[in-house]
């Protein structure tokens, strides 16, 4: 179990003052990665924590050199540690952007940073059927910190596949692929395409919450087979493949296979994807009424505005979508009223601490996911190319 403390201001100012310094090199990426291959979701910083950067081979990029790469590959995927810095304050960081920003502002939530970080960079197996891509070695795991090169190249191929119409699952793209322009977006709280009704986005979240809260709280074991969970919906997303628990969130990854690392690292995943439910790249909300409380059991609790349409990323243009992705748009939400990302985030973190069973936390999350009586299929919202 991982505790999640208060009162840590003073020692995490003193740890964590100075990391998060961009210098022109990086402005100048950031700058450069203006192009059409870009993020879903709140950015993430380059560098994962300081144990999953111990994965890196030697002499493999990192820091300013790790995002220039990315940058000259294609990917707008990374910049602003936006995601790390909404995590933590969701676990109690009360300091200036710079402090709470830093991805091992309290190295005991290291593993909770890292399964935020999954969502956008899930390991997989590179396979010889996938194609031949430099950098790219058949049998080999993938993952950002590990293999840059590798992994901006899958994911350069499936923006392209994907702008091609192709339709991407278990039978025919990689995990990284599937997350990010397939059938697994809903881990970014958004439809896999353009249509989806809002209902079937709604379940596919749900499935993905009731699934990560079992392995949080130890309900399903590492040696668990995902797909035969008892979890409505969870074979149709992973009934392709054998994965276990521990497959899936620990591949090629030994330092978080205990049992009590995997569980943050899958309560990390839930806080990703209700995080980007707050950015209106991927969701239009209901705007906030004030004081009101969400429905039954969880009647303690603020209610977010209910969810107007889970937008789909098909069909948007990049550079809109990624305005409402960066530390800009973070800070006008977070400074709109309560419930935000970071209260939501600070709920959840309190059921996670006590280990609250499913049952309980459920009605929590259906109503920060709740739809709105008019709720419409996805669509690319307001961010559609002209």
């Amino acid at each position: 179990m991982v505790k999640i403390s208060a009162g840590k201001t003073e020692k995490r100012k003193a740890y964590g003052g100075e990391k998060m310094h961009w210098s022109a090199t990086t402005a100048a990426a950031v700058a450069f990665m203006l192009m059409p291959w870009t993020t879903l979701a709140f950015e993430l910083s380059p560098d994962g924590t300081s144990f999953e950067k111990k994965l890196a081979q030697k002499g493999q990029p990192t820091g300013d050199r790790l995002l220039s790469k990315l940058t000259d590959l294609g990917v707008r995927k990374f910049g602003s540690p936006v995601h790390e810095e909404i995590a933590n304050r969701s676990l109690d960081c009360d300091g200036d952007a710079d402090i709470c920003a830093d991805p091992d502002w309290d190295p005991a939530q290291a593993y909770v940073l890292a399964g935020v970080r999954w969502n956008d960079d899930p390991p997989f197996r590179f396979e010889s059927s996938f194609g031949k891509y430099r950098g790219c070695k058949a049998g080999d795991t993938v993952r950002l910190v590990v293999q840059p090169e590798c992994w901006a190249r899958v994911f350069y191929d499936g923006k392209t596949r994907a702008a091609r119409g192709e339709v991407l699952n278990a039978k025919t793209a990689p995990l990284l692929v599937r997350s990010h322009f397939g059938d697994m977006q809903f881990l970014h709280a958004m439809g896999s395409v353009d249509g989806e009704p809002p209902d079937v986005t709604y379940g596919r979240i749900m499935m993905w919450a009731e699934f990560t809260w079992k392995v949080a709280t130890r309900k399903i074991p590492a040696n668990g087979i995902v797909a035969n969970q008892d979890v409505a919906g969870i074979r149709d997303v992973f009934g392709m493949n054998g994965w276990s628990v521990q497959d899936l969130f620990a591949l090629g990854n030994p330092n978080i296979r205990k049992p009590s690392y995997l569980g943050a690292v899958a309560f990390g995943s839930l806080l990703h994807t209700t995080q980007d439910s707050f950015s209106r790249a991927h969701v239009e909300r209901e705007q906030v009424t004030k004081g009101a409380k969400c429905p039954g059991a969880a009647s303690d609790y603020a209610a977010p505005g209910a969810i107007r349409e889970f937008h789909a990323y098909g069909r948007q243009d990049a550079d809109k979508h990624s305005t409402a992705d960066v530390r800009a748009a973070f800070s006008v939400h977070w400074a709109s009223g309560a419930p935000s990302a970071v209260d939501v985030g600070r709920v959840l973190a309190q059921f996670y601490d006590r280990q609250a069973e499913w049952m309980e936390v459920r009605p929590y999350v259906e109503c920060v996911f709740r739809l709105a009586p008019n709720a419409t299929a996805a669509s690319p919202g307001d961010y559609a190319v002209d």
